[in-house]
């Protein structure tokens, strides 16, 4: 098994035409400087009929520039909110997957309206309940050859360059000139014309979820994404790998050094790993200080270590819960199972609190003026 440091090229693209216009699209992603860009795309793309989204997608707007041009699209902006079963649908899929500590409350309500959509559209019938799981063959390389030598006028050339004779020429580049001769070289032109719910976003975890789900994404741009990312997950500490991304400890090390790296399977069978070179991945947070004394008791908040650790139930007492269960037979009628507040009692127009509610000498709002007793002179 080797290691490939380099960006992933796992996400290919292909051109969707007008003329295949979904009936209905599902807008919606996290960073909010883009919003305004997904809305302003399908203007200029004419792409859907339908467009749907959420409440909380529009909400996160602040700059005035993007509620302008909200305020002014030209089609109508459908707001929908997803059932709670495919809230829950989506959200464990994810888990599977191992997308979900990277999207939000939002995002998850984006991919269960964009299932919705699709169920009450076209069915549920195509769609996957389980992520595939790729065959990971590993390979063992054999030491390089030496490179042949060259002969003699590529040593005469080289020599008198002094270089590896790059050129600049453009040869092999993708650039706005050529980019429609290779999708048509590459046969990525044609788009399904049976597609009537799509979803607009660039996060890559929501691309990745509903790839593997069986929806259909689409970029800004208006490219159809066809292939989704594989994820693993590899320790920084032992350098092992598992590929049960709903681990939080290592399985070999014990540590929670987990880190999610993106792989791809090659042809002959070789897992490449994906590394960013981003230093902020391994997260040095918490590393500074050490840890504090373990709290005892019900409630204590202790901080999760170890894989087999030991957590309290936190369950209410046997009293607390005879006293707002009506149907326990022990169940006193005197008693009322609504909290009661006092505020007849001379304890109360003093402001003295019981000590469970918390004793002391208090002001509810420590910034409000007070009158202080002042003996004159």
């Amino acid at each position: 098994m080797r290691d490939v440091d380099g960006p992933d090229a796992s996400s290919c693209y292909r051109p969707y035409r007008r003329a295949d216009k979904p009936d209905q699209f599902a807008c919606g992603l996290v960073s909010l400087n883009t919003v305004a860009g997904i809305l302003v795309s399908l203007i200029q793309q004419d792409f859907g009929r339908n467009v749907y989204t959420i409440k909380e997608v529009v909400s996160e707007i602040r700059d005035k520039e993007t509620r302008r041009q909200l305020a002014v699209l030209p089609y109508q902006l459908h707001f929908k909110q997803p059932f709670p079963e495919y809230v829950k649908l989506v959200t464990e899929f994810s888990k599977k997957t191992g997308d979900y500590p990277s999207l939000s409350a939002t995002d998850l309500q984006v991919l269960a309206l964009t299932y919705q959509l699709e169920a009450e559209t076209v069915g549920v019938a195509h769609l996957k309940t389980e992520p595939e799981k790729k065959k990971v063959h590993t390979v063992f390389i054999s030491p390089e050859v030496p490179a042949v030598l060259q002969s003699g006028e590529d040593q005469e050339n080289a020599g008198e360059d002094g270089s590896e004779g790059d050129s600049d020429d453009g040869e092999g580049w993708i650039t706005p000139d050529n980019i429609k001769r290779i999708q048509q070289g590459m046969g990525h032109c044609d788009a399904p014309a049976s597609v009537q719910v799509g979803c607009v976003t660039t996060d890559f975890a929501m691309q990745n979820v509903l790839l593997q789900m069986g929806l259909h994404v689409l970029a800004m741009n208006g490219m159809l994404i066809r292939q989704a990312r594989s994820y693993i997950l590899r320790c920084h500490g032992c350098f092992k790998t598992t590929s049960d991304v709903t681990r939080v400890f290592c399985p070999h090390c014990g540590n929670k050094t987990l880190k999610k790296v993106a792989v791809s399977v090659g042809a002959d069978g070789t897992l490449h790993m994906h590394f960013s070179r981003n230093p902020k991945v391994l997260n040095t947070r918490g590393l500074r200080y050490s840890l504090p004394a373990p709290q005892g008791g019900k409630h204590a908040s202790n901080p999760h270590l170890a894989e087999d650790q030991h957590f309290p139930q936190q369950r209410l007492s046997r009293k607390a819960r005879q006293k707002t269960n009506v149907f326990d037979p022990d169940y006193i009628a005197g008693v009322s199972p609504f909290a009661e507040n006092d505020i007849y009692s001379r304890a109360a127009n003093l402001q003295i609190r019981d000590a469970a509610l918390g004793a002391g000498r208090r002001r509810m709002n420590p910034n409000i003026a007070t009158k202080k007793f002042v003996r004159k002179r």
